[in-house]
């Protein structure tokens, strides 16, 4: 996957530059780290097609996401592309199970099922998301991005908001889709440990500047 980007981001303290100009292996686990503000959450955002940068070029698995120079710019549903958000945005008028059914293309009952168990959830699936702990709700937020198998995940902050031992489940999940489904898996964390150890590339988005 090759990823040039540059793109104007605009902050409390002024505008900021985002470079990045990183090559990705097919399959790998990236942590992208630096400070708030730098624009990690803008660079998944551009990948997933929500962005449309001044000047930038995307190309993964031998597809052209994105080539403002040539003026192409592939709508997200045409990238194939699961993003977990830092916000979860989950449907607040659906279930749990409804909720993570919807990121499927070829339903897979049984998939979820086993998602819902391993999150310790299977009591809550017929829940409007509403109705759960923020915790709660990190935990469909990563069910239902797992859920749609995509062969590129983006995952911003997805341990933040669970105890310790919900954390440790989520990153083994994380780990086992990653390694069984060949995806190439984008984190942000702020808690660099998280994933550092299993990671084989880390990106530091340090090339921004204030202008």
């Amino acid at each position: 996957m090759i990823i040039k980007l540059s793109h104007t981001i605009f902050t409390s303290e002024g505008e900021r530059k985002l470079e990045v100009n990183e090559t990705v292996a097919d399959g790998a686990l990236v942590c992208l780290y630096g400070p708030s503000g730098i624009g990690k959450t803008t660079l998944f955002r551009v990948i997933a097609g929500l962005i449309t940068p001044e000047r930038a070029y995307i190309n993964a698995n031998n597809k052209v996401f994105i080539d403002t120079q040539q003026r192409i710019n592939l709508p997200p549903q045409q990238r194939d592309v699961a993003f977990m958000f830092q916000d979860y945005a989950l449907f607040p008028n659906m279930t749990v199970w409804g909720n993570i059914a919807f990121a499927q293309k070829e339903k897979d009952d049984v998939y979820i099922q086993q998602l819902l168990k391993t999150f310790d959830m299977e009591q809550l699936k017929n829940r409007k998301v509403t109705q759960l702990s923020g915790g709660q709700q990190q935990r469909v937020a990563l069910a239902r991005t797992l859920a749609q198998k995509a062969p590129i995940i983006l995952l911003d902050e997805p341990l933040s908001s669970v105890d310790a031992t919900m954390k440790n489940v989520m990153k083994k999940v994380i780990l086992k889709h990653q390694e069984a489904t060949k995806a190439t898996v984008f984190i942000i964390s702020h808690t660099p440990e998280d994933f550092r150890e299993e990671a084989t590339q880390i990106i530091n988005v340090t090339g921004a500047s204030y202008t």
